[in-house]
């Protein structure tokens, strides 16, 4: 058996190739040419076809491709589209951790700033708070008995 350490993609490949096409579909290209994209991101043929084959077989996936002629040297077709998740993860779009950490932090400097002692606790607990199981709870993470639902927050 192999003892080779299998090698950290995501920030080397994968994460460059779905900034570089939000960035284009976002800036209106309805299409991204992959050969053009590739040559932006810097990544020979290899590396750019492995990049977007882990990119599209991710569940939920990533991108949405439309493969084209294309040859040794280069990669051929389009990226259409990228999906909610590609959106969530490079934070275009709100993730519940993001808003949830975002939410803390608000809190958390509002009680640096707060001069009144009680205030300041309470604001501190709740900044704390969401730090721990109430965290968990606001982004879904709860541990509750099948078939029965939490009670609203």
């Amino acid at each position: 058996m192999n003892n080779a350490r299998i090698a950290e993609t995501w920030t080397s490949r994968e994460l460059p190739i779905l900034t570089a096409a939000l960035r284009r579909l976002d800036t209106g290209d309805d299409f991204v040419d992959l050969e053009e994209l590739r040559h932006e991101v810097g990544l020979d043929v290899a590396m750019m076809q492995a990049g977007l084959k882990a990119l599209e077989t991710a569940w939920p996936p990533y991108i949405d491709v439309s493969y084209g002629m294309a040859g040794p040297d280069r990669v051929g077709g389009y990226m259409q589209g990228v999906s909610e998740r590609c959106r969530r993860e490079l934070g275009a779009w709100p993730s519940a951790h993001g808003l949830v950490d975002r939410l803390a932090q608000a809190l958390a400097d509002a009680a640096d700033h707060e001069p009144e002692p009680e205030r300041k606790n309470r604001l501190k607990a709740l900044a704390d708070g969401l730090g721990g199981i109430a965290r968990d709870v606001a982004v879904g993470g709860h541990q509750h008995p099948p078939g029965q639902a939490l009670d609203p927050l």
